[in-house]
């Protein structure tokens, strides 16, 4: 009888868990992130500095495009990680020669979790990568991470 009770109050509960999962993320959001690692800290930007954006999202059913000041990026959501059993959306673009330089390129990843119809939460890292200039292969050279927590912007 417990089990029977248990299986039905998880049957009614379980579509609500999904939906908040794969709800919405199209639209517009106001973004509070902070730094919380990167590999050259320095007086102007270091751990704790923060930042405020606008974020633009589109979202086609499970793909969605994520367009920040720096740019956009394509994503998609992942209904089931081990790091998040609920889902989450996930974005990756590598960038081969940033600021025109052709040794310098990175790898930008964002992960989205919905919080609520109207609240986003995640973070973002950047690797900075550089090779020899010779076709050599891309190698780690430095990184950013950022904490962010977003609301809609009606």
């Amino acid at each position: 009888m417990k089990k029977a009770c248990l299986w039905a109050v998880m049957f009614v509960l379980m579509p609500g868990f999904a939906a908040m999962a794969t709800a919405s993320i199209g639209g517009k959001w106001n973004v509070q992130a902070v730094l919380i690692a990167m590999s050259h800290p320095n007086d102007l930007v270091k751990p704790g500095h923060t930042k405020q954006e606008i974020w633009s999202i589109v979202q086609q059913g499970a793909s969605a495009t994520l367009t920040t000041p720096n740019g956009s990026i394509s994503g998609r959501f992942v209904p089931k990680t081990q790091e998040f059993p609920l889902g989450a959306w996930m974005f990756e673009l590598e960038v081969p020669n940033i600021r025109n330089m052709p040794n310098l390129g990175a790898k930008y990843e964002v992960t989205i979790l919905v919080r609520s119809e109207n609240v986003i939460s995640g973070g973002t890292s950047i690797t900075y990568m550089g090779n020899n200039g010779f076709g050599g292969p891309w190698y780690p050279i430095g990184m950013e991470s950022w904490r962010f927590d977003a609301t809609r912007i009606p």
